[in-house]
């Protein structure tokens, strides 16, 4: 059962993608991210930083809100 909280990025993505390599499977989720212009509106009013290694829990609550659960 998938939880809300902090998670890596990595880790955030193998989620989605758990068969993929973590490399490919962060392209693929920053793809999705990017590809959702309400999801990353609502990421910016979060002042999401792009360079951090990690998704903080209000975060990866857009992100299931706006691309479902893994």
């Amino acid at each position: 059962m998938f939880q809300i909280r902090s998670y890596g990025k990595a880790e955030l993505a193998l989620l989605y993608q758990p068969l993929s390599t973590p490399e490919s499977a962060m392209k693929t989720l920053y793809r999705w991210i990017n590809r959702c212009p309400m999801l990353m509106a609502e990421l910016k009013t979060m002042n999401y930083n792009p360079r951090r290694h990690t998704f903080l829990k209000p975060e990866v609550e857009a992100i299931v809100r706006h691309l479902g659960e893994p």
